[in-house]
C-alpha cells in the first residue's frame, strides 16, 4: 500500500516522546497486521476448497510511519501528543485485492461476521464512488491481538478493491502527486471516464464468470443424477 503523503513539508518532526510511544505501539499494530492479513488469506483457502473460486487476488499491508501518524493529527486537528496516537484508527491498513465486486461483498461480509470483529466504519465507495471515480470499500475494524498476557483490540483500516480498481487508483495517485495543476485538471474529467469504463467492463466479465459456474454446477448436477 502506499503511504500517505504529507502536506506539509513543513511540519515539525515527532517529538521524543511520541517516537517512544510510537515504538510502544508498533508491535500491536504490526500484530494486528499480521492478523488480518492470515484471516483473509485463510478465508481465501476455504472459499477455493468449498467454491472451487480464488476471491482474493493479493492482499498489501503498511504501517503509518510516526512522521504519516504526527502530519495527520495536526491536519485532523488533535494536538500532536503521544496520548492521541491512538485516536487515529488507519496506523494499520491492509488492502484486499479481488477479482469480482461481488468478491468484495462476500469476503467483506464473512470477515464482519467473525466474532470476535467489531466493524467501526464503513464507507462504501463502489455503491457511491467518489467524484473523481474512486471506487473501493472502505473498513475501520478491531480486531484482538494475543500478546504475551492479554488480548488487546486495535482498530485496522481495510480497503477492499477489484483489480482494475487497484490500477486504476494507482494510476491516479501518480496523478495527483507528480502532475502540474493544469494536467490534474485536464486528466481528472479523463480518469472519472476511464473508472466507469473499467467498472462496466467488470460488471460483463462477472456476468461471464457467473454464467461459466451455473453452468458447470448444472453439469456436475446432472453427473450425479447419472450415477
Amino acid at each position: 500500500m502506499q503511504e500517505e503523503k504529507t502536506e506539509n513539508g513543513n511540519a515539525d518532526k515527532p517529538t521524543e516522546e511520541f517516537l517512544r510511544e510510537y515504538a510502544r505501539l508498533k508491535p500491536l499494530y504490526s500484530g494486528a497486521l499480521k492478523t488480518a492479513c492470515s484471516r483473509f488469506e485463510i478465508l481465501d483457502d476455504e472459499f477455493s476448497f468449498t467454491h472451487g473460486h480464488d476471491p482474493i487476488h493479493h492482499i498489501e499491508s503498511r504501517l503509518k510511519t510516526p512522521e504519516s501518524c504526527y502530519e495527520k493529527l495536526r491536519r485532523r486537528g488533535y494536538g500532536q501528543t503521544p496520548e492521541n496516537l491512538k485516536k487515529l484508527t488507519d496506523i494499520a491498513g491492509v488492502r484486499v485485492v479481488c477479482g469480482y465486486v461481488e468478491d468484495i461483498y462476500k469476503i467483506a461480509r464473512v470477515f464482519l461476521n467473525q466474532h470476535d470483529v467489531r466493524l467501526i466504519r464503513r464507507k462504501d465507495y463502489i455503491e457511491k464512488p467518489k467524484p473523481n471515480g474512486y471506487r473501493s470499500l472502505h473498513l475501520i475494524a478491531e480486531i484482538p491481538v494475543a500478546l504475551s498476557f492479554v488480548a488487546t483490540v486495535v482498530p485496522v483500516e481495510i480497503q477492499l478493491r477489484t483489480i482494475s480498481m487497484n490500477m486504476w487508483a494507482s494510476l491516479e495517485h501518480e496523478v495527483s502527486y507528480k502532475a502540474g495543476a493544469e494536467l490534474k485538471k485536464s486528466a481528472f474529467t479523463e480518469l472519472r471516464s476511464c473508472a466507469d469504463d473499467l467498472f462496466s467492463v467488470e460488471e460483463r466479465m462477472q456476468k461471464i464468470c457467473g454464467d461459466i459456474r451455473a453452468l458447470n454446477e448444472r453439469h456436475t448436477e446432472e453427473k450425479g443424477d447419472e450415477k
